[in-house]
Order: structure tokens, then sequence, then C-alpha cells
């Protein structure tokens, strides 16, 4: 499961709708201040309003220098009367099964009226349509707007999309109270009842029946009791189901959905009769409705975040014990997991690509380091003051047991054969040491790093290219670091050399003794730009020779060939 793209309209600086590929590896180049980091800030809008309801945020849970400053400030140009459009979808290709979505696993919901809709035909009564069955992209579209009356923004529009076909969406005017689920997509082949062999025609016939049993389930419960045409300017024709929300167009993402399937003319008996077949489309739209919503969520809920400007350890730094992702903007959340290492799997393979002569070759490796701490005055330094005498021997052993013990993770230099702490070094070691832990926890994540090279010498920063695609790689050589999705904010010509040799390496099977290789379809280059108009990501294509097929704007780092020629 990966993310795989965004789409971002009348946000930041852009205005008109940007479609933004992403890759395992995506890479932002652009001069200073022109808007790369304006994915980054939307993704963190997408989560803060999935995961904490919060539609108009300024510091987000990812802390750092991401302070969103809130609607007006987010939306194009500041202007109010505009809706600000965030899209985002996910691969599943690999995610065979989900408790959010059971649909990808073939699972029952377990309730006997859902047996009336075929919806899940499917995978576990024959692999014949598990094409139709198993959704392989999810993705969700959110629509912003300003609220004249309430003066605060508010969800406008939920829609959902299951592999690049729209499903259904969630639409309400600002007034609360007033969401309708809508716009459902009864032609998609999900929705679509599969022929068995005995149902097709002398000819074959096709696969899949024009009908849907969910929309004769809908409207069958739902036309009359429940259709809503109060809004003048939703056509007749158009089947609205009134839900509640947890506040406009937003769904509680916690619970199913509350659905307005109740006519008060319909007699007790009558309503008692259809109410489980009520329960289990509640059910099913719910996990098709919400499902896609909760994975992006969940999904968005483990991105980590570094900055541009990490910290340095003090000399008396004190790791923090409780988690605390906003710790990773500025570093410090990767020393609190070193400290937290008591197995040293992770500094194991920190250290390794820290000393690696064919890895990053940085002359220093982590070491953890204890203290005994004496504490003054206490009985065991008032035993050395008086003078120690025979009888103290076996005092001191269990006092020396008590004493309190103090960690710390220090640095060998290699060069010198000394312990050094994190602040007696080069800048460049202190702001790499994040990136390598983010780099290798165990995490299949969104790893989002601004300006990874940082202080680091050129030689180091090609090892970094190393680094990143081995973090993408799942269960290389079998240890379970990797598998992650990369969004990298850059200057660094020397990351990019590294994985374009990479690929040509990979294409022409001339990879060095375990060094992981990299395809063209793993690797997303994109050229941030503006044009006056608004904020352009230009993506740049890179063919299996590790040769660019677009010509990049104003010259491949020109300044280089300015200087030498």
């Amino acid at each position: 499961m990966r993310l795989c793209r965004i789409e971002i309209e009348n946000f930041k600086g852009i205005r008109e709708r940007e479609l933004i590929e992403l890759r395992p590896i995506t890479l932002l180049f652009g001069p200073n201040s022109v808007g790369k980091s304006t994915i980054l800030q939307a993704l963190h809008y997408v989560r803060e309003i999935l995961e904490r309801g919060n539609i108009d945020p300024d510091v987000t849970i990812a802390g750092g220098l991401i302070d969103l400053g809130g609607f007006a400030t987010l939306v194009h140009n500041h202007e109010l009367h505009r809706a600000v459009r965030l899209k985002v979808a996910m691969d599943l290709t690999d995610e065979q099964g989900a408790e959010e979505l059971a649909l990808n696993s073939g699972l029952s919901l377990g309730k006997p009226e859902f047996s009336e809709l075929p919806i899940r035909y499917l995978v576990g009564e024959s692999q014949e349509y598990r094409d139709y069955a198993i959704v392989q992209e999810l993705a969700l579209e959110i629509e912003i707007r300003w609220s004249e009356q309430d003066r605060t923004p508010y969800v406008a529009r939920f829609a959902v999309e299951l592999d690049g076909e729209p499903f259904a969406a969630i639409i309400t005017p600002p007034q609360a109270g007033r969401a309708q689920l809508t716009d459902f997509h009864f032609e998609h082949s999900l929705l679509r009842r599969a022929l068995r062999p005995d149902e097709r025609d002398e000819e074959g016939g096709s696969e899949l029946a024009a009908s849907s049993p969910l929309e004769d389930e809908i409207f069958s419960l739902a036309r009359e009791a429940a259709a809503d045409r109060s809004t003048p300017d939703t056509p007749d024709d158009k089947l609205r189901i009134a839900v509640e929300t947890a506040g406009g167009a937003l769904p509680n993402l916690d619970r199913d959905l509350v659905l307005g399937i109740r006519d008060p003319d319909v007699r007790k008996a009558e309503l008692e009769e259809r109410t489980p077949r009520v329960n289990g489309l509640r059910a099913l739209l719910s996990e098709m409705v919400l499902g896609p919503a909760r994975i992006i969520r969940d999904y968005l809920g483990q991105m980590t975040y570094i900055g541009p400007l990490r910290e340095i350890p003090t000399r008396s730094y004190r790791p923090q014990v409780t988690p605390d992702e906003a710790r990773w903007a500025q570093g410090l959340a990767a020393w609190d997991l070193l400290y937290a290492d008591r197995k040293g799997d992770l500094m194991g393979e920190v250290n390794r690509w820290l000393s690696g002569e064919t890895l990053l070759r940085a002359g220093y490796r982590l070491e953890r380091v204890e203290f005994k701490e004496v504490p003054v005055p206490g009985v065991f330094h008032q035993m050395f003051e008086r003078g120690l005498n025979d009888d103290d021997i076996g005092d001191l052993q269990e006092l020396y047991q008590s004493l309190p013990t103090r960690t710390e993770i220090a640095l060998r230099d290699f060069q010198k054969g000394i312990l050094v702490a994190p602040n007696d070094v080069g800048v460049g070691i202190s702001q790499m040491v994040p990136v390598v832990v983010a780099s290798l926890r165990k995490n299949e994540d969104v790893l989002a790093i601004e300006q990874p090279e940082l202080h680091i010498h050129p030689a180091i920063q090609v090892g970094l290219g190393d680094l990143f695609i081995r973090a993408i790689q799942p269960d290389l050589e079998g240890l379970p670091f990797g598998g992650k999705t990369l969004l990298i904010e850059t200057h660094s010509e020397h990351i990019l050399l590294r994985l374009l040799r990479r690929i040509r390496e990979k294409t022409d099977d001339e990879l060095p003794p375990g060094v992981a290789g990299l395809t063209a379809e793993e690797l997303s280059i994109i050229y941030v730009e503006s044009d006056g108009q608004g904020v352009r990501f230009r993506p740049l294509r890179v063919d299996p020779e590790g040769e660019f097929l677009d010509q990049w704007p104003n010259g491949f780092f020109e300044e280089r060939a300015g200087e030498l020629f």
C-alpha cells in the first residue's frame, strides 16, 4: 500500500488543478520559495481534516515548521470565494485484505441480509472474477468552502473513487444538518453483478450484468422514504439519502453511516421487516464510502516529517519516553528512538550505513554508553568521604547495585579512536542521523524530508541516494526495514545522480554486489516552478538508461556548466 497521487486546486500558490503522480521515491526540485512544500502542506491539511476534524488548522500534528495558518491563509490568493479541492489516491495493488475495506479480502459482513446483495461475488466463490472484486486503487476528494454566514470553513463535498471510477459523494450546503449521500455511480464494475456461466448467452455474453443489485436495493428501500429533493440546485432524478455527519459533509469515520432511510408513514410491522436489509445496506455503504477514508486517514497518520533544520542533542540530553511524532520535525524523535532501542537492531543497521565503506562512509558509529550516578550527598558518597574499612565491602556491593544508571548515545570517531558527544562533531553528522534513522525504522509509511543534504559532504550525499533506495525495498536481505514511500524536497544534484546511476546499472545488470537497484518506474522527479498565474509541477520522465526524456527547465543544474565553461 502506498500513496500514488495527489491533486490540488486553489491551495496556496496553486490555482488551476495540479495532478502530481507520486512514486516510491519522489524528488521535488525548484527555486527557493516557489512552492515545493505545497504538497507536504496539502497532505498535512488532509490529515488534519480526517484525523481531527480540523478544517481551519494552524499548528499541525506534525509539528516543526508546519503551521498552516488557517483556511484564509491556505486558499489561493486568500480569496475566500474559492473552493479548495484536495484529492489523495492510494495504490492497493499489494494489499489484498484490510479491516477497513473487507471487500478486498472477500470477507462477508456476516449478516444474512447482506446475501441479498451479491456485491462480493466473488473472491471466495470464484477466482474468475477476482479483478472485478478487488479494489486496486482508491481515492478521496475533499472540497472545503468558506461559509460567510458562520465565518468559518466547512467541508462541502466528500467524494470517493474506487479503481479510478467515482463511487459516491456526501454533499452539503453551509447550513448544518443538510448533508446528503448522493452521486452514486451504479455503473461501477464493483456494483454490477457477475454473470455465472449458466447465465451467459451462447456467445459467452458479458462477464458483468448490466444491472446493479445495489441500485435496486437502494431504490427499493430509499426512493420514496429517503430521497430528499428539497435542494433546488439538484436534479429531481438524482437519488439522495440524508446522512448524519460530524460536520458539513465530513462523516464520522469511527462509526458506520447513519442514513435517513426512515418513513414515518410505513407501518411498524413493515418497518421491522425491512430493518435487516437497511442494516446490510448501511454496512455496505459504510465500508465503500468510509473505508477508503479510513485507510487514507490511518496511512497519513503514520506519516513522518523531517524538517530542514534538525536539532543537535545537548550534552545533558534526556530522551522523551512518551513517543511524540512532532519531535521528528526537529529530528529529536530519532534520538529518542535510538535510546529506546534496547535490542540494538535499529542501531546496528544505522551503524552499518554510517560506517560502511561502500555506504555513507561518515567515519563515525553510534555507541551506547552507560554511567552509574553517585548522588552527592548520599550514603555511597559519605562512605568514601570518611574512609573505607573491611566491614564496608558488603554494603558497597549492595549500594553499587542500587545506584541509578544513566545512558548516553555517543559517536565513535574512527580517525581519533575516541568517543564524542553529538554536539562535539560537525553539524553535518547531527543533521544526517535523523534522516538515516527515519529511513531505516520499522514503519511502512510516507517519509517526507526537506533538504536531507543539509551540511553534508557530496560524497555522503550520493550515499543518501542508496539509503533512499534501501528504504523503499520491502524486507531486503531478510531485514525488517523498508517499504516506505519517500517524498523529498531537495537541491542536491548528487542524490539525483546516484539514483539515475542505479537505474542505469539495474537495466544493464551491472549493479555492484550487495547494492539495491532502482527502476525508472520507481522514481518521480518533479520540477516546481511559477509562471505568474500559479505554481506548476512539471514531471521529468526518466528512461531505463537513467537519462531524462524531458528537458530540464532552464537547463539541468546549468550553474555547473556556466562555472566550468
